[in-house]
């Protein structure tokens, strides 16, 4: 059930963001080739018997840098458009389809409101996901235009002879790198999830008021950001200390786990906190009117 559920949200969300998803690539490319163009023009040699010709390019030199300007300003727009609109349709997935009016439709389903919940937060940290790579994939796309070489650029990113020397060279400069980059990718998902799931405790702890709903969200999501904030820097310290006293590594290292293991495990257990709270309330305090 929970597959049909995210099926279902997938259909809807990607009515509007495939079309940003294209806008950002499809301006990323004319911005790049504007840019390299600028950067062609830019680089022309006249030579002393042509200043008639120098003059002639002027124009369409110019009218160049208007078009480069143009489309560097609709680059950034669509860039903030497209994270905008992504965190504006996971909190308007979440509170219009379980908080409002078309929240009746949903719990009139056979499925219980923990699948519900789960199918929300699945589509949600995809789409985070995949703006992420969408976005990543437009800064490539400018960096190849803004290269003067960019040719040779390609070439030594993707060489299998560069990467064997990097990865020799992290190996040498942090031998612990694989560690280090499982943990990191872990906390970034798990503390992705977390932040998702206190975002829909705090609607849904708010949604408890009878009146300035969207105000009282906004208020729980304060103070429970304030409280963790408060508890993560008194274990984070302490769970320093302790580490630090089980590895044979250097203080500076011990910390660095002990900070990446620790943010983990609170992570964990904020998911699990945020989603029994989000699920009792739906479950037991739950009012659509």
């Amino acid at each position: 059930m929970i597959k049909k559920l995210c099926k279902y949200e997938f259909r809807s969300i990607g009515r509007t963001l495939i079309p940003i998803y294209i806008a950002v690539i499809a301006v990323s490319i004319i911005t790049a080739i504007s840019i390299a163009m600028n950067v062609n023009y830019a680089n022309i040699n006249y030579s002393s018997n042509s200043v008639q010709w120098a003059i002639e390019m002027n124009v369409p030199y110019k009218l160049q840098q208007v078009f480069t300007f143009v489309m560097s300003l609709t680059y950034f727009a669509v860039m903030v458009a497209l994270f905008v609109l992504t965190f504006v349709i996971i909190l308007q997935r979440f509170y219009k389809g379980l908080l409002c009016d078309e929240g009746y439709l949903m719990f009139t389903l056979p499925v219980k409101p923990w699948q519900l919940i789960t199918s929300k937060g699945i589509t949600a940290f995809v789409i985070s996901i995949l703006s992420g790579i969408v976005s990543c994939i437009s800064i490539f796309i400018m960096m190849i235009g803004v290269a003067e070489d960019r040719w040779t650029l390609l070439a030594q990113m993707f060489s299998f002879k560069n990467w064997s020397m990097f990865f020799i060279r992290l190996n040498e400069v942090i031998p612990l790198w694989g560690l280090y980059a499982l943990e990191i990718i872990v906390y970034i998902i798990v503390g992705s999830l977390a932040s998702l799931y206190q975002v829909y405790a705090s609607m849904a702890i708010g949604h408890l008021a009878k009146k300035n709903r969207i105000l009282m969200s906004v208020v729980a999501y304060i103070v429970i950001s304030m409280i963790l904030s408060f508890i993560g820097g008194i274990f984070g310290v302490f769970s320093a200390f302790t580490m630090q006293n089980l590895m044979y590594i250097n203080a500076g290292e011990a910390f660095l786990h002990a900070l990446l293991i620790f943010s983990i495990i609170i992570s964990i257990i904020e998911c699990v906190v945020f989603f029994v709270i989000t699920e009792r309330i739906l479950s037991k305090k739950l009012n659509l009117e």
